[in-house]
């Protein structure tokens, strides 16, 4: 807290910090806006391959101004979402080799793409 002295009284301001400045809330709000877009790309009916590239692209976007940590961890929940309802029934995780091979990409590619969102003018 920082008090503020003038000629007569003293007055005190207080410093607020946003709840989104957080980086759990943030991660949250990326999990959530991850989810929208899943959800937008089904109700669209889009396919297969299509929908991986709107998962994994949707998880680095949501995913600038996270940590390289959270980021990663973003595109394993992206994969988790994708192959558990998109490629799988019911939320169903497996490890058969491709869905290792679609692993590695949302793990590599959302910080890459989070990366070069972070670069882009606004």
């Amino acid at each position: 807290m920082t008090t503020v002295t003038t000629s007569s009284r003293t007055t005190s301001v207080r410093s607020v910090s946003r709840m989104t400045a957080e980086p759990g809330v943030r991660f949250g709000i990326a999990n959530g806006l991850l989810v929208a877009a899943l959800l937008t790309a089904s109700v669209a009916r889009l396919d297969a391959p299509a929908m991986e590239v709107v998962a994994v692209a949707a998880a680095g976007v949501v995913a600038v101004g996270l940590s390289t940590t959270m980021t990663a961890g973003l595109g394993v929940i992206a994969w988790a979402w994708f192959t558990g309802f998109v490629e799988n029934d019911f939320g169903q995780l497996t490890l058969a080799h491709d869905d290792l091979r679609r692993l590695a990409v949302f793990v590599l590619v959302t910080p890459a793409v989070a990366a070069v969102a972070r670069r882009c003018p606004r």
